[in-house]
C-alpha cells in the first residue's frame, strides 16, 4: 500500500464530486415529490417499492420504542428478534428528531452515501499514488456502470430473460446503492473502514487500529452478516500471499484477524440460532434466495469496467509488479468465487468490489491505455480520450438516472399510488392497532405495513412466510367462485381483524366484501374500503 496521504486539496475536489453525485441520485426523488397532484401520491421509492416499504416497516418498530424485530408482512405470530438493527435504529432516531420516517430515510441515505464516498477515495489512495490516477480511479469505482444501454438499444431485453444488470443488481455497483438504499452505502464503507485499518501498514494494524477494525466489524455484522466472511478472510488472504513474496509473517495482522472473528461469533451463532429454530425466521430465511446470473450478464454488466481493470492489472505488472495491488486482485478474485458457491446470497458477495475494479480501471486508463506525455499535443488528446471514455462507462447510470426522474415527472404509475388508496391506509393507521392483522393484495399489503406499520397477510416476497402460497389464498378470498365457508376458514387461520377493498383486490376477483354479514364497512371511497371483520356474527 502507498504511505502517502490525502493532501487538503484532494479532500476539497472529492467532496465536491462526491456531493454532485449524491444530488444526481436524489434528483428523481424531488422530482417525485414535486410532481405530486390532489388525487397521485409519490411512493417515495425508484426501482424496488417494496423494498422500501420493507425498510419502513422495519423503521415503524424502531419509531414505536422498539428494539426486537418483527416481521410485519406475515400474519404467523411470533416473538421479535434482534435483527435489521440498522432501520430499526433509524426508526428510533426519527421518533427523538420529530421527523417522518420517509425524510429519515432519505436524509440516511444522502449521509451514508457522501461517507461511504469519502471512504472509497480513501481507499483507493492508499495503492495508488498519482493524484490524477485516484480521482479517474474513484470516478470509476463510484459512477461507472456497464454496457446495459447499449445492449438495450442493439438489443432490447425479451419479456422472458434477465435485462441487463447495472439497472438492478444493487449489490454490484456503487451508484445504485446509492440511489436506493442507505444500508448499502453504509456497509460498504464500513467494510472499506475495515480493509483502510487493518492493511494500511504492512505489519498489520496498531492496537488502535485493530480495536477500530474490529468494532467496525460488529457494525458490519449487524447490517450485513454474511459479508463478515469477505471482511475477515480477505485480509487473511493478502497477509498470506504478501507473506510468502517477503518471507516475513504480519503476526499483528493475523492476530487482529482472530480477534475479530472471536468477537463476531456472538453475532453469528445469534443468526444461526435465529434462522434455524425461529420457524417464522426459518420461513424467511428459505425465500431469501439471491442467486447469481449467468457469467455472461456479469460480462455485460461491467463490460469497459472490467476490460479496464484488465488493463490496469497488466500495466501495473509491467512497471512495478503486481505486489502493491495485491489486495485489490485478491478482492476480486475472492469474490469471483463467492458468487457461485453452492449458498442462497451468491450475489450479496458482489457488495462494494467496483472499487477494486474501478481502482484497477483507473490505473488501466490513465497509465495503461492514455499513458502521461509531455507533449502538450498528445496530452489534450489524452484528456480528451479519458474524458470520453468516463463518460462511456458511466452511460447506464445516467440512462436510469434520466429514465427516472422523466417517469417522475410523468407520474409514472409504478411510482405513484392514488390519493383514494393511500386515505384509506391512513385511516387504518389512525384508527386501528398495528398488531391488528390485515387481509389485502400484495400491492397493498407492501403499502400497509410501509406507510403505517401495521402487520398484513401478504406484501413481500420474502418477508411473507410461504409467499406464494399465500398470494393464491388470498386471490381464491377474493374470487367470485369461493364459498363464503373457505373465505372465513381463511379468515380465521390468519386471524384477521380487517379487510381492505380497493383497485388492487379488485383485480383479484369480484367478490364484493359489502354483500357479506361478517364484514362491517368502517371507512369507504369511491373504489376503496376498509371493512372490519366480525365473526362473531356468523
Amino acid at each position: 500500500p502507498s504511505v502517502k496521504g490525502v493532501e487538503q486539496r484532494e479532500w476539497v475536489w472529492v467532496a465536491t464530486v462526491a456531493g454532485l453525485l449524491v444530488v444526481a441520485s436524489t434528483v428523481p426523488y424531488l422530482a417525485g415529490y414535486l410532481a405530486q397532484v390532489p388525487d397521485l401520491r409519490f411512493s417515495g421509492a425508484l426501482l424496488d417499492r417494496s423494498d422500501y416499504h420493507s425498510h419502513l416497516a422495519k423503521m415503524w418498530q424502531g419509531y414505536r420504542g422498539q428494539w426486537r424485530y418483527r416481521l410485519l408482512f406475515t400474519p404467523e405470530e411470533h416473538r421479535g428478534v434482534y435483527l435489521q438493527t440498522f432501520y430499526v435504529a433509524l426508526g428510533h432516531l426519527a421518533r427523538l428528531l420529530g421527523w417522518r420516517l420517509p425524510l429519515t430515510y432519505q436524509v440516511a441515505r444522502v449521509v451514508c452515501s457522501f461517507l461511504m464516498l469519502l471512504t472509497v477515495y480513501r481507499f483507493i489512495a492508499l495503492f495508488v499514488t498519482p493524484v490524477l490516477t485516484r480521482r479517474v480511479a474513484f470516478l470509476l469505482a463510484t459512477a461507472a456502470s456497464g454496457l446495459g444501454w447499449f445492449t438495450e438499444v442493439v438489443a432490447p431485453t425479451p419479456p422472458s430473460g434477465v435485462s441487463p444488470m447495472d439497472f438492478w443488481l444493487l449489490d454490484g455497483f456503487t451508484y445504485l446503492a446509492m440511489l436506493t438504499s442507505p444500508h448499502f452505502c453504509a456497509a460498504i464503507g464500513l467494510l472499506l473502514a475495515i480493509f483502510l485499518l487493518v492493511v494500511r501498514c504492512p505489519e498489520g494494524p496498531s492496537l488502535v487500529e485493530g480495536t477500530g477494525a474490529l468494532l467496525a466489524s460488529l457494525a458490519l455484522g449487524l447490517i450485513h452478516p454474511y459479508m463478515l466472511l469477505l471482511a475477515d478472510l480477505l485480509p487473511v488472504l493478502y497477509w498470506v500471499v504478501d507473506g510468502v513474496c517477503t518471507r516475513r509473517v504480519a503476526w499483528r495482522g493475523l492476530a487482529t484477524a482472530v480477534a475479530m472473528g472471536m468477537a463476531q461469533l456472538f453475532l453469528i451463532f445469534y443468526d444461526l440460532w435465529v434462522f434455524r429454530t425461529q420457524q417464522v425466521f426459518a420461513g424467511w430465511s428459505v425465500q431469501n434466495v439471491t442467486l447469481s446470473p449467468p457469467p455472461p450478464i456479469y460480462l455485460l454488466g461491467y463490460g469497459l469496467l472490467l476490460v479496464l481493470a484488465i488493463v490496469g492489472g497488466v500495466a501495473q505488472t509491467r512497471r512495478q509488479g503486481a505486489r502493491v495491488l495485491n489486495f485489490p486482485l485478491l478482492w476480486i478474485g475472492l469474490v469471483m468465487v463467492l458468487v457461485y458457491l453452492p449458498w442462497n446470497l451468491q450475489r450479496r458477495f458482489l457488495e462494494g468490489v467496483q472499487v477494486p475494479l474501478g481502482l484497477l480501471a483507473g490505473k488501466g486508463l490513465v497509465e495503461g491505455l492514455f499513458p502521461r506525455s509531455r507533449r502538450q499535443g498528445q496530452a489534450r488528446w489524452r484528456w480528451g480520450a479519458q474524458v470520453v471514455v468516463l463518460a462511456m462507462v458511466a452511460m447506464s447510470n445516467l440512462y436510469l438516472t434520466a429514465g427516472l426522474t422523466v417517469a417522475a415527472v410523468a407520474r409514472a404509475p409504478v411510482l405513484f399510488w392514488p390519493v383514494e388508496l393511500v386515505t384509506g391506509v391512513d385511516w387504518l393507521g389512525a384508527h386501528t392497532s398495528w398488531e391488528e392483522t390485515v387481509l389485502a393484495g400484495f400491492e397493498t399489503g407492501n403499502l400497509i405495513s410501509g406507510r403505517i406499520g401495521h402487520r398484513v397477510v401478504l406484501g413481500h416476497w420474502m418477508e411473507t412466510v410461504n409467499c406464494e402460497a399465500k398470494q393464491d389464498a388470498v386471490a381464491h378470498f377474493f374470487a367470485t367462485s369461493t364459498s363464503d365457508e373457505e373465505r372465513l376458514a381463511l379468515l380465521r387461520k390468519w386471524k384477521v381483524a380487517w379487510v381492505f377493498h380497493g383497485p388492487g383486490e379488485r383485480s383479484l376477483g369480484d367478490f364484493d366484501p359489502a354483500t357479506v354479514s361478517w364484514l362491517t364497512p368502517a371507512w369507504r371511497a369511491e373504489e376503496t374500503a376498509v371493512y372490519q371483520v366480525t365473526l362473531e356474527r356468523r
